[in-house]
This record gives C-alpha cells, structure tokens and sequence, in this order.
C-alpha cells in the first residue's frame, strides 16, 4: 500500500476502529452515497450515513479493521479488510472528492477468515 496516495486510508480506518461516530463521518462528503451490498442496505447524505454508521457500531460493538491491501487510482479507492475479532473478510470501492469518501460500496463474507 503506498502511504502517499492511501494515507487517508489509515487513519479512516482508524476511526472505524475508534468507534467515535464524528470521528468516522467527518471522512464522508455532505452527498456520501454508503451501499452494504450483501445486506442491501444504503445511506444517501450525512444524515442517513451516521445512522448507518451508529447502527454498525451498535451491531459489532469492539469491531476493529485489519486493512490486508488498499489501492487508489484517481478518484477511486479499494481496500480489502478483515473485521475483528469476528473475522468478516471484506472489501470497499469506491470514490474520493477533496479528500472525502464520496461513496462506499461493501462488500463481505459471513464466513470467518481463517489465520
């Protein structure tokens, strides 16, 4: 992962891990567009991406992120990560605007990942 381009992506997942709900929407656009693909659930606008957010940390309180790889190209993101400690394996793509994500599709695997 190069630091230069996904720097950001650190320290965004370092609020996930933080589960400081402000911390955590400060990294998304006014207009952020957030899928869960397998569950089929969406957020369009702050608004609807906090409760989003709060009903994540709600769901898997503790819940920490190992990113395993993250590339950016441009406006555009992926990431694949492992949810701990109930090893969900994952990845997000998406893109950025000025720095923000301007959207995040999920997508995962109930099965846990084996170490």
């Amino acid at each position: 992962m190069s630091t230069e381009s996904t720097g950001w992506m650190a320290k965004y997942y370092a609020a996930w891990d933080s589960a400081d709900v402000d911390a955590i929407t400060h990294w998304f656009a006014d207009d952020v567009v957030l899928e869960d693909v397998p569950s089929g659930h969406a957020a369009r606008g702050l608004a609807q991406a906090r409760a989003l957010v709060e009903g994540s940390i709600t769901k898997v309180p503790g819940a920490t992120y190992e990113v395993v790889t993250g590339l950016v190209s441009g406006d555009r993101f992926a990431v694949e990560w492992i949810m701990h400690p109930v090893g969900l394996r994952g990845s997000s793509v998406g893109t950025l605007r000025d720095g923000k994500v301007a959207s995040n599709r999920d997508y995962w695997n109930a099965a846990p990942a084996e170490d």
